[in-house]
């Protein structure tokens, strides 16, 4: 099941170094809410089964 958030959360592993690609493109670049989101998906636990069950960690 994936992540139904607004800020939607990774819920594999590689899903997550897509986002800390994108963080570090949004702080190269000076994106300051491109920046914020990235740190909200990355930092908020997301609740659904999937992520319960060994998702991105």
């Amino acid at each position: 099941m994936a992540c139904h958030h607004l800020f939607y959360h990774p819920q594999t592993p590689e899903e997550r170094e897509a986002i800390v690609k994108q963080l570090d493109y949004c702080r190269s670049i000076g994106d300051s809410q491109g920046t914020m989101i990235a740190l909200v998906q990355l930092t908020q636990p997301c609740t659904s089964p999937a992520a319960n069950a060994g998702g991105a960690k």
